[in-house]
Parts: C-alpha cells; sequence; structure tokens
C-alpha cells in the first residue's frame, strides 16, 4: 500500500467519523423541541421494559405512557386510534380503556368520530393537557 492509499484511507474514516459526529449532534439538538424530549422519555421506558422483561410490570405507567404517545402524535400531525392509545401503554386493552376512560373523565383528553371511519374513534390531549405536558417537557430537558 503506498502513501497515497494510506492517507486516502485515513481521510475516509475521518470523513466517517464526521458524518457519525453531524448526525449525534442534530440528535442532541432536537431534543431542545419538546415532542424529541417525549418521544426519547418514552423509548427510554420501553428499553427498560425490554431490560427487566417480565418484571417490568412493576414499573408501569401507562397513562402517563398514552400521554406521552398522545403528545408526539400530536405534534407531529398524527391522529392517534383508540387501538394505537392502547398499545402505547403496553399493558392489556381493558387495563388501557379503563386508563383512557379515567384520563377522558379528568378532561386530560379529548376522544371523537373518525370522520374518515365513523366506527373508529380518535384521541388527542385537550389543549390544557397540552400545555402542561409543554411545560413539564421542559423542565424535564433542563434536569436531564
Amino acid at each position: 500500500m503506498t502513501e497515497f492509499q494510506k492517507i486516502q484511507g485515513t481521510l475516509a474514516e475521518i470523513e466517517a467519523l464526521e458524518a457519525v459526529l453531524a448526525d449525534a449532534r442534530a440528535r442532541v439538538l432536537s431534543l431542545d423541541k419538546p415532542r424529541d424530549i417525549a418521544a426519547q422519555v418514552y423509548t427510554a421506558r420501553r428499553t427498560r421494559d425490554a431490560c427487566f422483561g417480565a418484571d417490568a410490570i412493576l414499573f408501569g405507567e401507562p397513562a402517563w405512557d398514552m400521554l406521552l404517545e398522545l403528545y408526539s402524535a400530536q405534534e407531529t400531525g398524527r391522529e392517534t386510534s383508540i387501538t394505537s392509545a392502547c398499545f402505547a401503554a403496553q399493558v392489556p386493552n381493558t387495563t388501557a380503556l379503563r386508563h383512557l376512560g379515567n384520563l377522558e373523565a379528568h378532561g386530560l383528553i379529548v376522544r371523537r368520530n373518525d370522520p374518515e371511519d365513523r366506527r373508529r374513534s380518535v384521541v388527542r390531549l385537550s389543549e390544557a393537557t397540552t400545555e402542561i405536558m409543554q411545560d413539564w417537557l421542559t423542565r424535564y430537558s433542563t434536569v436531564s
């Protein structure tokens, strides 16, 4: 291998490392947005669940998981079906539905019929809950 080829190889390695660094910087900077923090918190909870396996049930907060998912969906312009909200909770559907009912009864979420499919309902955070979530996520970002 010639000296020139060694330099070319080193330059290629440096370019690859610069790409990794740029990607890492973009991810860190994106955590300035509350929706990205919500997604990070939700993902961290799922990672914790995967690590603890069957014992993860000891740490359950299905209503909180739903609020995090609903916030992320709302901030990215996605509607969330009841089924998707239940899935986000990572608990049996009957348990998730009970938590959705409690959230709705307390005015934290709003349920409505899907305008495109009347057999389906969608849920979203209430305006007040959206503001509370933004406040919490902003506070969380300063301590994490």
